[in-house]
């Protein structure tokens, strides 16, 4: 028999009360293996205060009546039935779910659904204490246009969708000012609205002249969308019109109407706006602390010193493919002391003096997420400060920053301790010794770093114009550590010491593809992380199964894998991480001409939880073991297979 300390013993007789509690210390991951452990432990964690931010996800075609009944017991407030198809199954499902979680029910997500009027009006009723709805994507709701017609169907979705606040209508093809009127009547007290990718009439008005009624069964104007922006002005604090067309007219008339004061507006990938329109927005919306204005590529310099002038109190901005901003637009950023988040993404005119003026300077206690991906004058010079004058960072995008190195990492390493998300992918001048935080030796140029170009025949003839010999394979240097130095790494390791990627504990999201001077040894040194969810190695010529053993040894939590394009790869190192990583949800291993079927029956063995996966371009796998891969995981919602 066990002792009474034994840890069998203490899991089975802790009281269902301190078990919940210590849950609430764990991360998602960690609650829902801790809930495989007994009966006990799972009860635990149905307590509803663990089930506050827990979404479930809902595949109707492998999900038993018994699953559903269970919801009630679980109480969870979010609801997810994305791509549902329009099948009686479906419908019964659908029914279900929103029957035994109703009653708790806050956000119901029916994104891109095929589901009609009927199934909608049976659902409804359910949801009495609904906050959040999303309808994106469900054309085949709008395409009648008689959603809500009927008397009896608006009073029973005005009696149950009265507490709404968030509704999504993006990218509804079918969506009119009738029916959006009906919409909007049911849910009076909508504060978040979301029209992206709609389509916008903004010039044609098909209304008489002085007509107060827009109801047009065809078309969703700009007239309508201001009217009831004109009524809901003093509740709506959020607004996305992102790729509608918007053009700086309309913007303008948005920015006028009376009582309206937005918090957040999203008009992304509305490509004719100007400085000037901006200037006119933030003139009238003085309430704004959030602006995207992404994919706007007329936008310059000047309307980040508008948005300086008048909104000092910004905290969100997104500038990502604005790719007139120069370094004007980076240098004042000290005079957003609020700013949370930023992006210059393929802003290729921002220079690291200018973000160091901006972001370095002064303190940016609030800044805790930073994206410069694809800015190519980012130097390691800039990344040092950024560290030092910013230790609160949470999330930091550099890919493809191509100048960056080892200097760079070993300051992330060294001064954002509570960095969660990394991408330095693309980054080619990364090696082993800056993930792993050990100092680079010195270069050495010896007479075989130099090219001889002798051998071409050059004459003003072309027939006869000769080419540079290619360099050799072996020129391609890859600054590998050794055996002696991982050893050294160790003891620093256990002293407590060293700049690598270990020191950042709380690291979930890593990507470091295409490094390709990352090696075998050097990969498996640096993987050492309790709470990594998400790690992406594609394009690492140097990887192997020696680095994938690694890898599901000392990343338990691992969710989400990619070793895409890593030709040294072979079955036994998948199987490996199959069989040891339970948690995977996503596994992208295309373009391994190593892997065979015996990848896949591993897969179909070990990954239970597995959702998506990725084979494409894998010439050595049949489509029969596919097959058995699909009947074995009927969880697998996407599975990609080109050319296989």
């Amino acid at each position: 028999r066990l002792p009474c300390w034994h840890p069998s013993n203490m899991a089975a007789t802790l009281p269902v009360e301190v078990i919940a509690h210590i849950m609430r210390f764990l991360s998602v991951g960690d609650r829902k293996a801790s809930a495989l452990v007994n009966r006990q432990w799972y009860e635990a964690s149905l307590d509803p205060i663990l089930q506050t931010n827990t979404v479930f996800h809902l595949l109707t075609p492998f999900t038993s009546g018994s699953t559903v009944r269970s919801f009630g017991l679980r109480k969870s407030p979010n609801l997810v039935l994305n791509d549902m198809d329009g099948s009686s199954r479906s419908k019964e499902i659908i029914e279900k779910a929103c029957q035994h979680l109703g009653q708790h029910l806050h956000s119901l997500s029916l994104k891109g659904s095929d589901i009609t009027e009927g199934t909608f009006m049976a659902i409804v009723p359910h949801c009495g204490n609904l906050r959040r709805l999303d309808l994106s994507l469900c054309n085949s709701l709008f395409l009648s246009g008689n959603l809500l017609k009927k008397a009896s169907h608006l009073q029973a979705a005005k009696k149950a969708l009265a507490n709404v606040q968030d509704l999504d209508l993006s990218s509804l093809r079918h969506l009119s000012d009738c029916t959006f009127n009906r919409l909007v009547t049911v849910m009076p007290h909508v504060e978040k609205l979301s029209l992206a990718g709609c389509t916008i009439s903004y010039e044609f008005n098909p209304y008489p002249a002085g007509s107060k009624i827009c109801a047009s069964t065809s078309v969703l104007t700009f007239l309508n969308i201001r009217a009831y922006l004109e009524q809901q002005g003093k509740k709506l604090t959020s607004l996305n019109l992102s790729k509608t067309g918007l053009s700086g007219s309309p913007l303008g008339e948005l920015a006028e109407v009376h009582g309206l004061a937005i918090q957040a507006l999203n008009i992304a990938g509305n490509r004719d706006l100007t400085d000037q329109d901006v200037l006119a927005l933030v003139k009238h919306q003085t309430s704004l602390t959030s602006l995207d204005v992404g994919m706007c590529g007329e936008l310059t310099s000047q309307t980040v010193l508008h948005i300086q002038t008048y909104l000092p109190q910004m905290q969100y901005l997104n500038f990502a493919k604005c790719r007139h901003m120069k370094d004007l637009a980076a240098s004042k950023f000290y005079t957003l002391p609020c700013l949370q988040y930023i992006s210059f993404a393929e802003c290729p005119q921002i220079s690291s003096k200018a973000l160091t003026a901006g972001l370095c300077v002064k303190p940016m206690t609030h800044l805790v997420s930073v994206c410069l991906a694809h800015c190519t004058l980012v130097r390691d010079e800039f990344v040092e400060m950024l560290a030092k004058a910013i230790p609160n960072l949470q999330e930091l995008d550099l890919t493809s920053c191509l100048a960056i190195t080892d200097k760079s990492v070993h300051a992330i390493a060294a001064f954002l301790s509570g960095l969660k998300h990394l991408s330095i992918a693309w980054c080619k001048r990364i090696t082993d010794y800056g993930i792993v935080g050990l100092e680079k030796p010195t270069d050495e140029v010896g007479e075989t770093a130099v090219c001889e170009l002798s051998g071409g025949r050059f004459s003003h003839n072309f027939g006869t114009i000769g080419f540079f010999t290619p360099p050799s394979a072996a020129m391609k240097n890859v600054c590998k550590i050794t055996q002696e130095e991982a050893l050294v790494l160790q003891d620093r390791r256990g002293a407590g010491v060293g700049a690598g990627l270990h020191r950042l504990a709380g690291l979930r999201v890593l990507d470091l593809s295409m490094c390709q001077q990352l090696s075998d040894l050097g990969i498996t040194c640096a993987m050492r992380f309790r709470e990594l969810v998400s790690l992406k190695l594609n394009m690492c010529p140097e990887l192997t199964d020696h680095s994938l053993v690694g890898i599901a040894t000392n990343v338990p939590s691992l969710e989400e894998l990619s070793v895409s394009q890593c030709h040294q790869v072979t079955d036994d190192g998948v199987t490996e991480v199959v069989k040891r990583l339970h948690r995977l949800t996503l596994l992208d291993i295309s373009c391994n001409v190593r892997l065979t079927n015996r990848t896949l029956a591993a897969i179909s063995k070990y990954c239970h939880c597995l959702h998506k996966l990725d084979v494409s371009l894998n010439d050595q796998m049949s489509h029969d073991a596919l097959d058995r891969v699909q009947y074995h995981l009927p969880h697998l919602v996407s599975l990609q297979s080109r050319l296989v």
